[in-house]
């Protein structure tokens, strides 16, 4: 049975919040309002129309991640919204909503911070389990990498921004699904084709993505034969939209740097 909370301090009503079993939250719906700032009822009828012809902007982002329409729908009724939900819910309302909330946009960035999940057992003071202690992430420093880069390719423009939004959701979405667990050793560094391009090349952004849209499944054969498995997959956000996105150590792809300069010196000939 699930745990009801009990909160030190805040304003949030502990309980909203329900710590299942397997260490995860579920929220409802009025409790997820609370956090984003907004009227429940505006959450709720969103959330109820991801079966409907019209569907509203919130329910249409989270089918758009992957969440069936019908469980989105009945979340008020079969015990609230997964915490892997609520960054996606954080980003509608906070920056894509008509009307942004300045306390989704707070409370997503603090996602970003130390994740999810780590986040409401602080804000909520559920002690974290050992092994499982906040540290602050490398999602800062891939930030502000990413800055540099896009700095060097030209300025911060309203596309190189969306990117950068992209890199912080992600993270927080791989945080909470437990790709990365707050407290673990750091693991191998992970990049995508596009990234890789755009660190270890001169390709603008536009070709990295071109290149990896069209040399994807040569690289991640090249790596297959190598490594006897394929590469790694997580969703990611590329434009908006949500897609299965192949990850390569970064130590792997050091050794092909010479192959991906060859990858952008063959699209700009045929480009010509």
């Amino acid at each position: 049975m699930a745990l009801l909370i009990q909160a030190q301090t805040g304003d949030w009503d502990p309980a909203q919040f329900k710590l299942q079993p397997d260490g995860t939250f579920r929220i409802s719906i009025r409790g997820m309002a609370a956090m984003a700032g907004i009227d429940f009822s505006s959450l709720a009828r969103s959330l109820r129309s991801a079966v409907a012809e019209n569907v509203l902007p919130c329910a249409r982002s989270l089918v758009a991640q992957g969440f069936e329409p019908v469980a989105v729908s009945t979340w008020g009724e079969t015990g609230g919204i997964p915490e892997d939900a609520a960054p996606f819910i954080l980003e509608h309302y906070g920056i894509t909503a008509t009307s942004p909330s300045a306390q989704a946009r707070a409370v997503l960035l603090a996602f970003s911070r130390v994740g999810v999940n780590a986040y409401l057992k602080e804000r909520l003071g559920v002690p974290l389990t050992r092994g499982a202690q906040a540290v602050l992430p490398d999602v800062l420093t891939t930030v502000e990498r990413g800055c540099n880069l896009l700095e060097r390719l030209g300025g911060l423009d309203d596309r190189a921004q969306f990117v950068l939004r992209d890199i912080v959701l992600n993270h927080v979405a791989r945080t909470a699904q437990g790709s990365i667990v707050p407290g673990e050793l750091p693991a191998p560094r992970l990049l995508a084709l596009q990234e890789a391009l755009l660190e270890f090349t001169d390709a603008s952004p536009t070709e990295a993505t071109k290149i990896a849209c069209k040399r994807g499944r040569l690289v991640k054969q090249v790596y297959t034969s190598e490594n006897g498995r394929p590469p790694l997959t997580h969703k990611q956000l590329v434009g908006g939209r949500s897609c299965d996105v192949c990850d390569y150590e970064e130590s792997w792809l050091r050794e092909h740097v010479a192959d991906l300069v060859e990858l952008v010196s063959e699209y700009r000939e045929t480009a010509k």
